[in-house]
């Protein structure tokens, strides 16, 4: 079962990194991955139309799972390559520096599939997967960064660290800079202001002390609680947590 399972995610990035550079010109759609698919030649006996019903139960919920799995295939792909770094920064901020700035750097031939991702993580019915992929992601660099929190603390940094990671991605996708450098600035600024979150956490803990652990919190914090808060911190107009 556990190798039936591996085989299936590695199915799954497959199909995703083949479906990239047609999600630009075909959006993130079974078209954009069945011309992946093909170039792959995966299940190249099957018709199209058998080839999507496979794609189909690989990825329920369409659209937003292809994100889903693209995003969670990046995560793992940016702890992978943080090992490899040598020397590695010492303090924690130069960490979540150099983590945020790796991602974006793997993600750079993929900016129009992520601006085009803007739009279907925004739609209402979406939310929840929407704030998973974001959690999923902060939760991935503050653990690879080295935080072993289990506090309070340990929300109250995702939540900072979503703020400064969702501002500095829209930067990122208009930044035209060499290298990236221009949104390194903007990164550099943006964890230097993260001491100022530190007045949203009184409200966001009134809400958290009648909690024990992570289930029941995200049964008292409702996605709206959540964009509301990431929208208040970032100023961010017309995102995708808009």
């Amino acid at each position: 079962m556990k190798n039936e399972k591996l085989n299936k995610k590695e199915i799954r990035f497959d199909l995703i990194r083949a479906m990239l550079p047609h999600v630009p010109f075909d959006g993130w759609s079974w078209e954009a991955m069945e011309q992946g698919a093909v170039d792959i030649g995966f299940e190249k006996k099957k018709t199209s139309s058998l080839r999507i019903k496979i794609f189909k139960d690989l990825f329920k919920k369409g659209s937003i799972d292809f994100i889903d799995v693209f995003s969670e295939m990046i995560d793992l792909e940016v702890k992978e390559n943080f090992v490899l770094i040598d020397p590695k920064p010492e303090r924690i901020p130069e960490k979540i520096k150099k983590i945020i700035m790796l991602r974006l750097n793997l993600c750079q031939n993929y900016k129009e599939a992520i601006r085009s991702s803007i739009s279907l993580t925004a739609l209402p019915i979406n939310a929840k997967t929407s704030i998973n992929i974001l959690y999923r992601t902060c939760n991935s660099i503050w653990r690879i960064a080295g935080d072993k929190s289990t506090d309070f603390s340990f929300y109250t940094r995702r939540i900072s660290l979503a703020t400064v990671y969702t501002s500095t991605l829209f930067f990122w996708l208009n930044d035209k800079s060499n290298d990236n450098i221009e949104t390194e600035y903007f990164l550099d600024r943006r964890l230097r202001d993260i001491s100022k979150i530190a007045t949203l956490k009184k409200p966001f803990s009134e809400v958290i002390k009648f909690t024990n652990n992570f289930d029941s919190i995200k049964k008292t914090i409702n996605t709206k609680f959540i964009f509301s808060f990431l929208k208040k911190v970032n100023n961010i107009k017309n995102s995708s947590i808009s």
